[in-house]
């Protein structure tokens, strides 16, 4: 019995270790579905908050955008695939954003950089339930070689790290009712 016991504990340890994944490995596999254009994929790992603001932050703009109603309906068209803000706001919050993606990454020169782009995780740093994780890209643009130390915020949800949005994009849609825009 006791056999039967350490066996099954052996064959059952490495499924709780991988669901356990650690902060570098999601940000390695978030960067991986930009390369490889599963922008659906990179939905599901994003934290589920952070989407419902990035939503928020759309809609305001949509309806704050101060350009003619033909213009704002074949931009949410082009971007989000809807044709008001009323389709827009009714779509889940992570549509949205894998839209938002395809849109604006899922095709020509950006479609190009983003899937030869080097992502290299090298750790994290702990605060609270937020890790956040620093990683070197290095990327060409346009003839010109690029190699950064960036970081990204995850912070773990239901027991997953869930990627968050960047600080400057958090602060991009904070700003906005100072900009008049209300998100």
């Amino acid at each position: 019995m006791r056999w039967i016991l350490l066996v099954a504990g052996l064959l059952l340890a490495p499924m709780e270790l991988a669901a356990q994944e650690t902060p570098e490995a999601v940000v390695q596999r978030y960067f991986d579905t930009f390369k490889s254009g599963d922008f659906a994929a990179n939905a599901a790992m994003m934290d589920p908050a952070a989407l419902t603001e990035l939503k928020t932050a759309m809609v305001g703009v949509a309806d704050a955008t101060g350009v003619s109603a033909d213009e704002t309906q074949a931009h949410l068209r082009e971007t989000f695939g809807v044709q008001n803000t009323a389709e827009l706001r009714a779509l889940e919050s992570a549509v949205l954003y894998e839209r938002m993606l395809r849109s604006v990454l899922g095709q020509g020169e950006m479609r190009e950089v983003l899937s030869a782009a080097r992502v290299n995780a090298l750790g994290h740093v702990l605060e609270g339930d937020t890790a956040h994780v620093v990683y070197r890209m290095s990327m060409e643009v346009m003839g010109n070689k690029i190699d950064q130390v960036q970081v990204a915020p995850v912070r773990r949800v239901d027991g997953q790290w869930r990627v968050l949005l960047t600080g400057s994009f958090a602060a991009m849609i904070n700003a906005m009712p100072a900009a008049g825009i209300e998100p």
